[in-house]
């Protein structure tokens, strides 16, 4: 299964979004891109979808978006 072309329309959780913030923080650290670039704009795509599809877990979402 693809998590990226599963798409579950999932609402983001009040206590998630910190999630999300610190996945996508991690990222654009990790890859020198700064927020707004339309590089970051596609890992913060990947990174709700993965949420959506019923990615929780931080960890396992990093994993997950570092091999994109």
């Amino acid at each position: 299964m693809d998590p990226f072309n599963s798409f579950r329309d999932y609402p983001i959780l009040p206590g998630h979004v910190a999630i999300l913030e610190g996945v996508l923080v991690r990222a654009l650290e990790e890859r020198n891109l700064s927020i707004g670039s339309e590089e970051a704009d596609q890992l913060v795509r990947r990174i709700v979808k993965l949420y959506q599809t019923g990615v929780r877990e931080p960890g396992r979402m990093w994993e997950m978006i570092r091999t994109i």
